[in-house]
């Protein structure tokens, strides 16, 4: 199992403060082929463990799962079993045909209690310590539509999206003029100590981003160091305007981001309401930026930590 895993600016950061709620069958991320409904609490299981997925040579991940205790799941979550989803872009349909734990975690050696695990174990001793210092969700499982990375309720309506493009070309230079003109820019780039431009990697400057939504394209770009004693994150996010004006929407500093170097991975207009949804990956999670008014809001129903 392979590993997977903006008009009139004000200059803002990414806040932790929680955005308009976004309900489970509004958008969630899938993993192991799994919709990931919520972050699963230490009494919602019962019975034995089942080891799906054992540590291994280029996979050091244990992956179980458990049986639900419905007097202490909510109903409404419980409620996920039947429901019928559009899976990714395409909306591949499909339908939920159980709900259930799964738990994932990395361990340090590859021999354990599951090796050659083919059955259930008694969820006691080293198996439940082991369960509960994962990552436990509540899943549901559903038949085909695999290899795709989010989930929505068949019933809403289709999304306005972008993925990213790459671009070369004078409004890339442009986007990086205004993004070395940034207040925070020049701060990181005045503990510097290296020689040259501190963000810029063997192969030159990390990617400006383009997306383009209907009706407006946004640019995004990030940078990050972790050398000399500093460790600093930087993001950007402009509109453009008029083919060539870039207006600066946001801009998110090292306290606010993620701590391992992250990508946005797609651009979301989640309700329909000119309000923008960036899904991000880094190497051992998942998340997403809401706009909130002048603001870009770190989803907490988003976060997703994938060992």
């Amino acid at each position: 199992m392979a590993r997977s895993f903006l008009w009139l600016v004000v200059v803002s950061s990414v806040a932790r403060a929680s955005p308009p709620p976004i309900a489970p069958e509004e958008l969630r991320h899938v993993v192991f082929d799994r919709v990931v409904i919520a972050d699963a609490k230490a009494d919602w299981g019962t019975g034995p463990i089942t080891v799906e997925h054992g540590p291994c040579e280029h996979d050091v991940r244990l992956v179980m799962s458990r049986e639900l205790d419905p007097k202490h799941v909510p109903a409404a979550l419980r409620a996920w079993n039947g429901r019928k989803i559009a899976v990714g872009a395409d909306r591949c349909a499909a339908a939920i045909t159980s709900v259930h734990l799964l738990a994932v975690t990395e361990t340090e050696h590859e021999s354990g209690f599951w090796d050659r695990a083919r059955d259930p174990l008694p969820a006691r001793g080293e198996v439940l310590s082991t369960w509960n210092a994962s990552n436990v969700w509540l899943v549901g499982e559903f038949v085909g539509c695999g290899g795709r990375p989010w989930i929505r309720a068949a019933e809403l309506k289709p999304l306005a999206m972008a993925a990213p493009t790459l671009i070369a070309d004078k409004l890339r230079d442009d986007a990086l003029v205004e993004f070395h003109a940034l207040p925070a820019y020049r701060s990181v780039q005045a503990h510097f100590h290296g020689s040259g431009e501190w963000e810029a990697a063997d192969s030159g400057a990390y990617p400006v981003l383009r997306f383009d939504l209907p009706g407006r394209t946004l640019l995004s770009h990030a940078a990050d160091i972790r050398q000399h004693g500093l460790t600093e994150h930087l993001l950007a996010i402009w509109e453009l305007k008029d083919g060539k004006e870039l207006v600066l929407r946001h801009v998110a500093t090292t306290s606010a981001l993620p701590r391992r170097p992250f990508g946005l991975r797609l651009a979301i207009d989640l309700r329909d309401d000119g309000r923008v949804l960036f899904l991000y990956n880094t190497d051992e999670s998942r998340g997403a930026f809401y706009e909130v008014d002048d603001t870009l809001v770190d989803v907490a129903p988003l976060r997703l930590g994938t060992p």
